[in-house]
């Protein structure tokens, strides 16, 4: 009986205790077992520096990412308080970053769910992949203690992409081709990157399509070979297109310039390698007057000149040259008597070497009599004309020479003629006037061609000329360039993306625009047409910066009028280097309680333990207690 009674005094001694340490620690405390907390994680979907292929995770290179933790409160109590702790480790399990944990002191209703962002990564182009391992804990409202999240430890892993492809670049022309002989192309392409490339499309930066190819795998290789027939020396590079594998829908080009190939066609032959050019030293003159003529011959061709010859009007030679190389000349200063109102010629011939081809060219000067002169005013009404407007030309001819003309006629290079005179006296003015239908600029130059009355010497003059210019509704083209770029700083060298922004901010379309990165002399991307008021971004993946460096780029394209311009950016700078983050200060309070709730749940799991092996060994006890054994009766003797 006493056995008994101290067994039980035992259970009631360890009962008291348990519940004076249990009780306290969760005084004011809430059930949770009413359901579980748990965690859903995962990168964000509108984070454009991640994405997914083939179920795994991308980041690009020298961009941040995060982890965004989706906590579902299926209790039936409230949370006051969420703690996430996270590590980086780069591909080897080597830490990239310090455990570092983030305190939100955040409510989330019972029932109701919140998402909470982690740390910020940045990945380097050198590391293939990171693991973010984390640990979620959370506290009930009014409780003391973090408790687990269910699905709140483990890990998520990221890959930097690599969407880079090597290409190699060939032509089997050797020396100088014929014009119109077919050059075979050979592109040749493999893949340096970690994901499949998709829509590959293949150009010549001259020539034009190479070839495409709708998926080339991590690590594959693929060739292209073409034939085109040349009229001209190309030097010509491949442009390769491709689908963005982190943007979807988006287009990358890839302008491989250092592949390019040069294949020379031997020129086709100048019409008139050969010109002959002169003047004189006076343009009026008495009959037989001695003239001195200044001449040059100039070969324009391509190929040498020989047997060069220059002959006057009558045929006498005045300038031999055995040859004559491209580009140069030869000159002579010739001295003759000439009368005026008469056309005077010199005729240069030579030989092209290499075809055998004749060629020739002339040169003719007239002369002015002296006291022969026309003074020709014209003027054209009204100054402001439109397209297909009706216009007025007045012409006032006035004699101011000391002879008598004859036989005058006024023409127009646009018109033709557009008058005449039978004879103007000196001091005589004659005027008259023509009306014209304007479809395009042109211009007003009249020449009047007469005789002497006394001579028969024929005689021509020239006015002023006045041009004709249709008045335009101006457009102003324009474009404006912005840069940026992701990220905008670097820690170390490495590369970025450049984003080039074009907007068309003028009037009028310009067509095919070209985008050149100035430093680098590079062909970053091009845009077929921009029309008023749009606007297209074009990314340059990958671009290795190795220090503090300033870009520019240029856009080319044409205007409506055909006019080519030209707009450059301002300079846009990418910085290496940048203060570190500073790592938090930890509250000595926080660390003091933190402590002392690990103390008492060492306490509260060591007490319930040691209820459970008493309970054990109190049931294993009674039953024990409970036999009863018979004692055999004891003989007599």
């Amino acid at each position: 009986m006493k056995s008994r009674f101290a067994t039980a005094l035992k259970i009631c001694i360890a009962l008291v205790l348990a519940l004076a340490i249990i009780i306290p620690g969760f005084r004011g405390s809430i059930s949770t077992a009413q359901g579980e907390v748990s965690v859903k994680v995962s990168f964000p979907n509108d984070d454009k520096n991640v994405t997914t292929i083939g179920g795994k995770d991308y980041a690009t290179p020298n961009s941040a990412f995060t982890l965004n933790y989706k906590i579902t409160n299926g209790s039936g109590d409230n949370i006051s308080k969420v703690t996430i702790e996270e590590t980086l480790y780069d591909n080897n399990g080597n830490p990239a970053s310090g455990t570092e944990t983030i305190t939100w002191e955040t409510g989330i209703d019972a029932g109701g769910e919140k998402t909470l962002g982690g740390r910020r990564f940045t990945g380097k182009k050198d590391i293939p992949s990171y693991t973010i391992r984390y640990k979620i804990l959370y506290m009930p409202e009014g409780g003391s203690e973090l408790l687990p999240v269910k699905g709140g430890s483990g890990e998520k892993q990221i890959s930097i992409v690599s969407s880079g492809i090597k290409v190699t670049y060939k032509a089997n022309a050797t020396g100088q081709v014929p014009i119109g002989q077919e050059v075979t192309y050979t592109v040749e392409l493999k893949s340096t990157a970690n994901v499949n490339i998709e829509n590959i499309q293949i150009k010549d930066s001259v020539l034009g399509l190479l070839g495409e190819k709708s998926l080339l795998e991590p690590g594959a290789s693929a060739s292209f070979t073409k034939t085109f027939k040349l009229d001209k020396t190309t030097n010509s590079f491949p442009v390769l297109t491709y689908d963005d594998p982190l943007n979807p829908g988006k287009r990358t080009e890839q302008a491989a310039k250092e592949a390019g190939v040069e294949v020379k066609v031997e020129e086709k032959l100048v019409d008139k390698p050969l010109e002959i050019v002169g003047k004189a030293n006076k343009t009026t003159i008495e009959p037989g007057e001695e003239v001195d003529f200044s001449l040059s011959v100039v070969n324009k061709g391509n190929r040498t000149l020989t047997k060069v010859r220059v002959v006057d009007w009558t045929g006498k030679e005045i300038l031999a040259r055995d040859s004559i190389a491209p580009g140069r000349e030869g000159t002579v200063i010739y001295t003759g008597r000439i009368e005026p109102g008469k056309d005077y010629t010199f005729k240069a011939t030579a030989v092209e070497e290499g075809t055998g081809r004749n060629v020739e060219s002339v040169y003719t000067i007239k002369f002015d009599g002296l006291g022969a002169n026309i003074e020709i005013t014209n003027v054209v009404t009204p100054q402001d004309i439109a397209k297909g407007d009706m216009i007025r030309i007045e012409y006032t001819i006035k004699n101011t020479g000391q002879i008598t003309l004859v036989n005058g006629v006024v023409e127009e290079p646009e018109f033709g003629q557009v008058g005449r005179f039978d004879e103007l006296k000196p001091d005589q003015t004659e005027t008259f006037s023509i009306e014209q239908v304007i479809e395009s600029d042109t211009i007003s130059h009249p020449k009047i061609f007469a005789k002497a009355k006394d001579t028969g010497w024929d005689y021509e003059f020239q006015g002023n000329p006045v041009d004709i210019t249709i008045n335009i509704e101006g457009t102003q083209p324009l474009l404006t360039i912005k840069l940026s770029s992701e990220p905008e700083t670097l820690e170390e060298a490495g590369t970025v993306d450049l984003l080039c922004t074009v907007t068309n901010d003028g009037d009028s379309k310009i067509d095919n625009i070209e985008l050149i990165l100035n430093e680098r002399e590079i062909n970053i991307g091009s845009i077929l047409s921009l029309e008023p008021g749009d606007q297209k971004t074009i990314t340059f993946p990958g671009l290795d910066i190795e220090e503090d460096t300033s870009f520019t780029v240029t856009a080319k394209g044409v205007a409506n009028d055909g006019e080519e311009v030209e707009f450059t950016s301002d300079a846009y700078e990418i910085i290496i280097g940048g203060e570190a983050e500073e790592e938090p200060v930890k509250n000595p309070k926080l660390v003091f309680l933190k402590n002392m709730l690990w103390v008492l749940a060492f306490l509260i799991i060591a007490t319930v333990g040691g209820i459970i092996y008493l309970i054990r060994d109190l049931k294993r006890g009674g039953k024990k207690g409970i036999k009863i054994k018979k004692k055999k009766p004891a003989i007599k003797g």
